[in-house]
């Protein structure tokens, strides 16, 4: 009887996830589960153990301690939060082991989720968010801020915009939604239409390879790629050859990579920090002004649906978690501030003294 080793049931589940699930989705957990392969060896699944999870989390060169990569790299250990990205994938790998009958054992029992600490994220107000364009330079840099502070999407979902995305006839944008893999259209509001017009202007008309025009067609990407230094040779009168460099220009058919830069760019900018942030902190802080807006009316519950629509959430109650808020610390706080919490005084009532007495 032939007993499978781990990595080519690894390979048929990461091929089988791969089909459900987003590409940075399956990219993070081939991360995760091939790491935890290569370190524990490609042993037979039958061999597999909550020790050897254990050692791997926790061990002397376990992600929860200084540790060493493949690479030879010396890493710190990981926080709460990747410990239990690290546990959920592992979780989900070993259900699929579970469910093909190569394992019957509880293989994370030694291995419990980490509790988080709740941190107040940052949400930029309304005056730095102006800020922030007014002290971007590049015009594509500015159009892509302004998109993300209009429609509240995602990295991947700003990257992924293409021109014929954008319609100024009927004012709407186009949009692929990543997580859900819906699509939608968006209303272009009257800031992000100037903007956006401002930047396919200054887009059709430099986007230029090695003096030979480029026409910006509607399947090239709305924020493209640029090219770095790049040289050519010319041939003189006298037959001989000289290189010269070409100017950068945009590359329409590469789509942008690292976003999070001209973020981090625009809140350097205004004195914000930069660790950590990214297009969730111009996602968050667009929602909360929204839901800010719409509720100076008190009308909290429809609200934070309007605001649900706008980030596409699936329910309210991730809306509340993304945005920090809570409704019934909010009641709370509104019952108590500035009352009394015990009420009026009456008449003195009668004291018992209560003795302390040593048993028999």
């Amino acid at each position: 009887m032939q007993y499978p080793r781990l990595s080519p049931v690894l390979d048929e589940y990461l091929a089988m996830r791969g089909n459900r699930v987003s590409p940075t989705t399956a990219r993070n957990e081939a991360f995760v589960l091939r790491r935890f392969v290569a370190n524990i060896g490609d042993i037979q699944v039958r061999h597999l153990t909550p020790q050897h999870v254990e050692r791997w989390f926790y061990g002397t060169n376990g992600v929860m301690a200084t540790h060493k990569t493949r690479d030879g790299q010396t890493r710190t250990p990981v926080g709460p939060a990747t410990h239990n990205f690290y546990r959920t994938r592992l979780s989900e790998f070993f259900k699929y082991l579970a469910k093909r009958g190569l394992t019957r054992a509880d293989l994370l029992q030694e291995v419990r989720p980490q509790r988080l600490d709740v941190k107040q994220r940052l949400q930029p107000g309304r005056e730095m968010l102006w800020a922030m364009l007014d002290n971007t330079s590049s015009p594509r840099d500015r159009a892509i801020l302004a998109t993300f502070m209009n429609t509240g999407l995602r990295a991947s979902e700003v990257c992924d915009l293409r021109v014929g995305d954008v319609d100024f006839d009927s004012m709407s944008l186009h949009v692929r939604i990543t997580k859900s893999r819906t699509e939608d259209d968006l209303p272009l509001t009257s800031d992000l239409a100037e903007e956006l017009r401002r930047w396919l202007a200054i887009y059709r008309t430099d986007c230029i390879d090695f003096d030979r025009p480029i026409e910006v067609a509607d399947n090239h990407f709305l924020f493209p790629a640029r090219t770095g230094v790049r040289y050519r040779w010319r041939t003189t009168e006298d037959g001989g050859r000289v290189q010269y460099q070409a100017p950068s220009t945009w590359r329409p058919e590469t789509r942008l990579q690292k976003v999070e830069r001209i973020v981090q760019a625009a809140l350097r900018s205004v004195g914000l920090p930069t660790s950590h942030e990214g297009g969730h902190t111009l996602r968050r802080a667009v929602a909360r002004i929204y839901f800010d807006d719409l509720n100076a009316s008190g009308e909290w519950d429809s609200a934070l649906r309007m605001t649900s629509a706008l980030l596409h959430h699936s329910n309210t109650s991730t809306t509340e978690r993304y945005l920090g808020l809570d409704k019934d610390r909010r009641a709370r706080d509104e019952s108590l501030r500035g009352k009394s919490l015990l009420g009026p005084r009456t008449a003195p009532a009668s004291v018992t003294t209560i003795r302390r007495t040593t048993p028999n």
